[in-house]
Formats: structure tokens, sequence, C-alpha cells
């Protein structure tokens, strides 16, 4: 189900597109009216905050005036948002009174469209107050597209809530009353699109944070055949801004990796190929806030053990994973991910491990059926968590075929995790930043940029997208 997140997002990759949003707001204002008017009350007050839920709440009292109900509206605080400041003005040309003081005693229903979902603290003053009496006027409530301070000490607690587009998780009867879903006219590839929004998940770093506070990420990869793809990994993941990143690979290749990167903590896993230890299992446990594991691990009997070891530590500790590559093979052994996996198998390594096509359908099916988030790899990534499906049409290039790709890919996935962000939006921002910075490498050098040049190409995203 979506999230209020999912709705942020949504929102800026409209707002990317040049998607009309009076439009959208005429239509959420309309539809919060359908809702009061089938009350048939005799007088309604809206309450309108300065962004764009005030917005939909002054296009709610035009489409109320309109229909000959007595409605006013009460400022919690002035216009802020261009389209805010729109419809207050229209709807002053309308004839809607403005009213300086807030008496809810007069009204039979009581509109609330001060915050939406872009609220994430405790409402400060005047909304604070606000909703304290809103709540003990036991009038009517409708809230607009989520009680204003949903999911914080202080909300509003409406007996309907008129949401837009989709239900969002955080909603239930007990702190939105009735839930009515009102299509406003978001068009399904809108929905569908991992874009610019996805960096409304990235988590930055507090003011007072410490070492530690922002990533650790046991990383386990490499083999004696495969020793740039730890490196990739690793730079992936640690371009994500994580604190620190524990790599073990195997012995045979560490003064390859040590002449490479300077900003890992290298540790043992097996001579060869990886090896689950005791100071990996330790480690796991004690420091990881997630696990990559699978770049270029080989196909071996010992690396296939390690790593389906490795997998069940991870659940058993609750630690969230990423699984790549060769380790691939381990997932089907595990009847419940328990949603702590994220897969990023391209579409051959989709079909080897299902023994299904690579499509949309069954990317959601076994997304379901093993209950983690796949991030299926190719020309359109496409990610589920068996549910949500998004998909990356734009923001990669053809050109991103070329080895290590994948690698960065894995470790973006693992960083992200490692700083707090769940499953489903790891893979969707990981998939948008890295495929942004294909594009970008592509742009710059045409098809002669090196693998590595992504992984330089990175910040780039950060600074072009990030507000």
């Amino acid at each position: 189900m979506y999230g209020l997140i999912d709705a942020r997002i949504l929102d800026k990759n409209a707002e990317y597109l040049g998607l009309n949003m009076e439009k959208l707001m005429e239509n959420a204002g309309k539809a919060v009216a359908d809702v009061v008017l089938s009350l048939k009350p005799k007088n309604v007050l809206v309450v309108c905050g300065s962004g764009n839920n005030g917005g939909d709440g002054y296009v709610t009292a035009i489409n109320l005036k309109k229909n000959g109900v007595n409605v006013d509206v009460y400022m919690a605080k002035m216009p802020k948002s261009q389209l805010c400041i729109k419809k207050y003005n229209e709807a002053k040309e309308e004839g809607v009174n403005i009213v300086n003081f807030f008496d809810p005693s007069k009204y039979d229903v009581i509109v609330d469209a001060m915050l939406g979902i872009g609220i994430e603290k405790d409402p400060e003053e005047p909304y604070r107050s606000l909703i304290e009496k809103i709540n003990v006027s036991r009038k009517t409530i409708v809230s607009v597209d989520v009680p204003t301070g949903i999911g914080t000490n202080v909300s509003i607690k409406p007996d309907i809530t008129v949401t837009m587009q989709f239900s969002k998780r955080e909603m239930n009867e007990k702190n939105s009353g009735k839930i009515i879903v009102a299509d406003v006219g978001f068009p399904r590839e809108l929905l569908e699109m991992v874009g610019p929004g996805e960096f409304v998940s990235y988590k930055f770093n507090p003011d007072e944070s410490h070492k530690g506070e922002n990533g650790i990420l046991v990383g386990i990869a490499g083999s004696v055949d495969y020793y740039g793809a730890p490196i990739y990994m690793s730079k992936g993941a640690l371009r994500m801004g994580i604190d620190l990143l524990f790599l073990f690979s195997p012995e045979y290749i560490h003064n390859y990796i040590s002449s490479s990167t300077h900003d890992i903590i290298l540790k043992k896993s097996g001579e060869r190929y990886i090896e689950f230890n005791n100071e990996l299992k330790r480690i796991i446990e004690d420091k990881a806030t997630a696990v990559a594991l699978g770049c270029g691990i080989g196909k071996n009997e010992v690396s296939q053990e390690s790593s389906t070891k490795i997998i069940e530590e991870s659940l058993l500790v609750k630690k969230p994973i990423v699984i790549d590559a060769d380790a691939l093979d381990s997932v089907t052994l595990f009847d419940d991910l328990k949603g702590f996996a994220v897969i990023t198998p391209h579409r051959g390594e989709f079909k080897r491990i299902f023994s299904i096509d690579p499509d949309e359908n069954n990317v959601v099916k076994m997304a379901k059926k093993y209950n983690l988030v796949i991030l299926l790899k190719g020309s359109v990534d496409i990610i589920s968590d068996g549910e949500i499906v998004k998909k990356n049409k734009s923001f990669h290039h053809p050109s991103m075929t070329r080895g290590g790709t994948g690698d960065i890919l894995t470790g973006a996935v693992g960083g992200l995790l490692s700083r707090g962000i769940d499953t489903f939006h790891s893979a969707t921002l990981a998939s948008f930043i890295v495929g942004s910075a294909g594009k970008m490498a592509f742009e710059e050098k045409s098809n002669s940029y090196f693998t590595s040049e992504v992984i330089d190409m990175i910040p780039q995203v950060f600074r072009k997208y990030v507000q």
C-alpha cells in the first residue's frame, strides 16, 4: 500500500513532469465538496492552511458556494504557495466569506484543509490550538487528503477523510474516520514513474549525529575470479553518504582492493572465495545497519553455502539485505524473506532463479511470494514489493549494459538501506540515482565512458535533483 512518503514523491514527480497541478487541485476540491454536499449541511466552515492543502480547501469552499451552501473560510495562516494564493483570490471573487474569528459552534460541518502530506513533526501554532478546538467541537469533521497532523502527537480526528488518488498506509478508521478515495486524475504513468521525487525518501544526517549513526554497511563481495565487483559495489554504497563500510572479501584480492579504495574497512572472508566466518557474523549482529551480498562471489560450492548462511543471519537479526549476482541462487531456498530483502537481478538472472519469464506480472508475483522487493534491471527497471509497481523508463541510458553497473546499483541500494530507508524506496531511489549518473556519463563522454565514471557522476545527480 502507498504511504504518505509515496504521496510526496508523486507530487514531486508530477511537478517535474509539468502536470497541470491547478487542474488536480480543482478536481480535489470538487471531490471534497461533493462529499460535504452529501451530508446536506446548512452551514460549513472550511479551515485553510497556507499551502496546497489550503488551496484544496478554497476550491472546496467555491464549489459549496456555487451549490447554495452557506460557507465561510477561516484562514489558519495567510496563503503562501502560488496555487493557494490564486485559489484564495478566486474564493474572494466568488463571494466566499472569509471570517476573522474562529467559532465552530455556528456550523454543521468543519472542513479541515490545514496541513497535508508534508508535515513530519507535531504541528505548531496556530495549527495546534485549532486542531484541539476542532476536535472538541462535536461537529462533523471532513479532512482533505489526510487529517492535519496525522502521524504526530497532535492531529485532527475526522469523521470522514477524502483522500486523493489512493489511501495512505498510515490511515485507518481510528485516525481518519471513513476513508473516501477520490480519483483526481493522476495518470497511471505518473503513479508508476521513478523520477526525481524519489529523493523525498533520502535521509540527510541530523545536525547532532556521530560516526556510525548514518549508515554502517557490511558488504560481502568478490572472489579470485572477480576483483573489480567489490570495488564498484563499495564505491556505489559510499556515494550514498554512509558513515562506515565493512567489506568482507577473499584474502587473495585484498591487495588489489586496498590499492583501489581507502574509504573502507577491509576484512577477510575466505582465501579465494567468500566464507561465512565468526567475525562476519559478529559484525553483522553488532554493527551493521544493512548488508550487501553477492557481487562477484562466483558460483563455487563454498560461496553458495556462505551466501545462504549470510542471508539466514541477516534475517535472524533483522538487518535489511540487498542480494545480487551469484548469491541470487540462495533466494528461493527461503519461503519468506520477511520484507527485509531487496534483490537486483537482470532479466536472465530472474529467469534462472525463478524459472519464469521476467515480465511485470511475474515480478509482482515473485515479490509477493517471497515477501521481498525486486529491482529487475533492464531497458526499463521494474521495481515491486508485491503490491506497488514502479518503473524507471527515462532516468538511465542504453549504454549501461557494461560490466560493473549492476555492482554500483547493488552498493547504492545497500547504502540507502543502511541509512534507514525502507527496502522499496531504497530500490527506487537507487535506480534513479545510478541510472541518472549513467545518463550523465554518456552525455559528457558519449559511449566512451568507463563504468567507474558512473560513480563519479553520482554527486552531480545529488546536486541537480536535491533541493
